[in-house]
């Protein structure tokens, strides 16, 4: 029987005549519903496994598991976290809470996360990088995927090859030119390409300066031809202690006649273009 404590995901039409709940408690307290005829038991934690399986069983067997939901099942982050599925060309669409839609698949770019189909990461990030979506975002999974999976620009050339005419190619290839896969983060992704989209010259990720100490501080961004680094200020530098360590290294890197700029995502989001041009005067460019 299930209960509060059921773990996995089940179609209730299904459990229902199976005898193993009654309509009236499956929509009770006891258990959640994930989508539509998909539920889970109240007291289950919904991670992306659960997520993940809720969708292959609302799509079907034939279904594979694509999109964000695949890049989080993958380990790596994504600015989106919507459910979609891939189909065969032959099946009919129907969307009820899932982004369905109609695809070639090669054997190659399926594989098998939580116990079900999902896309590669290679080909996860080949949809992602075409969807309509602002630039940064889609380079952003694009470093995602490239650092928790080690996907590369020729992997997602070699797909643009096997599929030629897809949807979104000048999409992608202006993606590519963009992608730095030792990107650490989504802001990593997105501090850089302030930079990059106003004109200044593409910086270091995650570069090494060995400080006077004997130890070594690695840059999120570097321009080291100047001696010119850029910090991502997030919120795991906001305790005192990381703050007063963040504070020293600084100052060493000053003692290597090293300029340190920290930027905040509010520096990102609301002033990009102020942002871009404090570190120009840094490398000695007009913008």
């Amino acid at each position: 029987m299930l209960s509060r404590t059921t773990a996995l995901p089940f179609l209730g039409s299904e459990a229902v005549a199976a005898g193993q709940v009654t309509r009236g408690r499956l929509q009770g307290p006891d258990f959640v519903p994930l989508l539509r005829d998909v539920f889970i038991g109240a007291e289950a934690e919904v991670d992306v496994g659960v997520r993940v399986r809720a969708v292959a069983l609302r799509c079907g067997p034939d279904a594979v598991v694509a999109g964000p939901l695949a890049a989080l099942a993958w380990n790596a982050e994504c600015p989106w976290d919507d459910a979609e599925g891939v189909l065969p060309q032959d099946r009919r669409l129907s969307r009820d809470g899932v982004r369905l839609r109609r695809d070639r698949l090669h054997p190659a770019e399926v594989a098998v996360r939580f116990g079900v189909a999902v896309t590669s990461p290679a080909r996860t990030a080949f949809d992602l990088a075409r969807r309509a979506s602002p630039l940064v975002e889609s380079v952003a999974a694009m470093d995602a995927l490239g650092f928790a999976c080690g996907v590369r620009a020729r992997d997602l050339e070699r797909l643009l090859r096997d599929h030629r005419g897809a949807r979104g190619a000048v999409d992608l290839r202006r993606v590519i030119e963009l992608m730095d896969p030792l990107a650490e983060s989504l802001m990593e992704t997105r501090i850089r390409l302030v930079f990059v989209l106003r004109g200044l010259p593409p910086p270091v990720s995650q570069y090494r300066v060995r400080l006077p100490d004997g130890r070594t501080a690695r840059l999120d961004l570097a321009w080291p031809e100047h001696r010119v680094g850029v910090e991502y200020d997030g919120e795991e530098h906001r305790s005192p202690e990381r703050h007063a360590d963040d504070l020293d290294r600084d100052a060493l890197c000053r003692d290597l006649d090293w300029t340190i700029h920290r930027v905040t995502g509010r520096q990102v989001y609301r002033s990009p273009d102020a942002t871009a041009r404090r570190v120009a005067r840094d490398l000695h460019l007009g913008l």
